[in-house]
C-alpha cells in the first residue's frame, strides 16, 4: 500500500473512531472502549492519533461495537442512522469535534 493511502486511512479511522466514541451517551472513554475490545488504552490512543491501524480482529470488534460494517470506519463521512447499543440514538447530529475538547471531556469522565 502506498504511504499516502495508508496515511489517509489512518486519518479517517482516527477521526471516525473518536467521533463514534464521543457520540455515545454517556461518552465512552478510551479506557472503557479498550476494555470492551480487549486491547490497551494506549492502543486506542494510537488509533485515534493516526499512528497505526488496528489489526483485523480489532477492526471487526470496533465495527460490531458501533453497529457498522468495517469499511464504514474508513469512510470520509460516517453513515447516517447508526444504531447505538446504549439507546436508540443515531449519529445524525455527530460532527467531527476538536481533539483538544475530546481529551478534556475524556479526562472528566474517566476520573
Amino acid at each position: 500500500m502506498d504511504y499516502q493511502k495508508e496515511q489517509q486511512l489512518k486519518s479517517r479511522l482516527a477521526r471516525n473512531l473518536r467521533c463514534l466514541r464521543m457520540s455515545r451517551s454517556p461518552c465512552l472513554s478510551q479506557k472503557m472502549l479498550a476494555r470492551k475490545l480487549g486491547v490497551t488504552q494506549k492502543s486506542i490512543s494510537r488509533y485515534e492519533n493516526a499512528r497505526c491501524l488496528p489489526p483485523a480482529h480489532v477492526l471487526v470488534a470496533l465495527a460490531e461495537e458501533f453497529g457498522l460494517a468495517t469499511d464504514a470506519l474508513f469512510m470520509e463521512r460516517l453513515p447516517k442512522n447508526i444504531k447505538k447499543k446504549e439507546g436508540i440514538t443515531t449519529n445524525e447530529d455527530i460532527t467531527h469535534s476538536d481533539p483538544q475538547t475530546d481529551r478534556r471531556r475524556e479526562k472528566q469522565t474517566d476520573g
